[in-house]
């Protein structure tokens, strides 16, 4: 991503690129980027073409993509969910773009924006072979942590590391998501002075995940009446018995992954990129690992699991059935 704007600054464009992944606040972000440094304000109207969805065809790109720019060294197209690029999209209308691939005109910039693709696909081969494949995952907690100091700076207000950190644990992890929350605070603060964890507790909303974390260490602690307590809370925040029970079920499963890959020798860094979490759910899961053994985080997946089929066989109600889950495991 850092050569992406090294090159934009230098006006180095390549013809093609496809952007994807998940963290869809980034491709957003970069597609932005990229069409304000190839159009100049005022210049978008006449070269500027969006193509979305089954609007998206190759005769349609094709046809945008030679139209020759005006007033302006170049013009772009944007190509946003085409599903030219899964197995079970639009593959086979994506493939008669592969040898215009090749041969775009130098005036244009064709970009195509994507959530999920195929590495294995034609055309996902000749874009990177012709111009510039980015896949855009979340970013590593340091970096996250660097992002919302940044964010807040511009912003005019100052951050802590400690609090920054406590931020990124209690909200949602996708970066639109704490970019919503960023502007929620440095509106509280007014543009100065320093977020406090108080702050944070007064206008912030807290993630469904980190209302199961703290579930879960009731649960971990033996705390039964708080862990009730917690899903009480939940239930009245319309959050399905269901859902709790799956979320549930993750925190077993994460927790037993991260205790046994520790326990291999295997670094906290590391553990976060396999299980594809940020470092501090990694530092949690560990903790949380001190209150089960393997077994006993096995027979929970076990029991989350019969507690699964008893709901949807009818034998017992969602809420209770959850409820005597947590009870079950938070007793001493």
């Amino acid at each position: 991503m850092k050569e992406l704007k090294k090159q934009w600054k230098q006006h180095e464009f390549q013809t093609c690129y496809l952007f994807y992944g998940t963290e869809t606040y980034l491709i957003k972000h970069y597609a932005e980027t990229l069409r304000q440094a190839i159009l100049p304000a005022g210049t978008e109207s006449m070269n500027f073409d969006v193509l979305e969805g089954k609007k998206a065809t190759a005769a349609a790109i094709m046809d945008a993509a030679e139209t020759l720019p005006f007033l302006n060294e170049k013009r772009l197209v944007l190509v946003k969910n085409s599903e030219f690029f899964r197995k079970n999209g639009r593959k086979e209308e994506g493939e008669f773009l592969l040898d215009f691939v090749s041969n775009i005109p130098e005036s244009t910039c064709i970009v195509f924006l994507e959530e999920k693709v195929e590495k294995t696909g034609k055309l996902y081969k000749a874009i990177a072979k012709r111009g510039m494949v980015v896949e855009f995952l979340p970013l590593k907690e340091k970096e996250m942590l660097t992002w919302i100091k940044r964010t807040c700076g511009e912003a005019g207000v100052a951050i802590s590391d400690a609090v920054a950190g406590y931020f990124l644990q209690i909200t949602d992890h996708s970066m639109e998501h704490v970019q919503q929350e960023m502007e929620k605070l440095t509106a509280y603060k007014e543009g100065s002075g320093e977020i406090t964890k108080a702050d944070i507790d007064a206008v912030c909303s807290v993630s469904l995940e980190a209302r199961i974390f703290d579930l879960m260490r009731a649960v971990g602690e033996k705390k039964t009446e708080q862990a009730v307590t917690l899903y009480t809370n939940l239930l009245a925040l319309k959050e399905s018995p269901y859902m709790i029970l799956s979320l549930m079920t993750r925190q077993f499963r994460m927790i037993l992954g991260a205790k046994l890959l520790s326990e291999a020798g295997i670094s906290n860094g590391e553990i976060a990129t396999r299980l594809e979490v940020r470092d501090f759910a990694v530092r949690e899961y560990l903790r949380q690992g001190t209150y089960f053994s393997k077994e006993q985080l096995e027979q929970a997946m076990s029991d989350c699991l019969q507690t699964d089929l008893d709901i949807k066989s009818g034998r017992i109600a969602e809420t209770l059935a959850v409820e005597l889950l947590l009870i079950r495991y938070s007793s001493r």
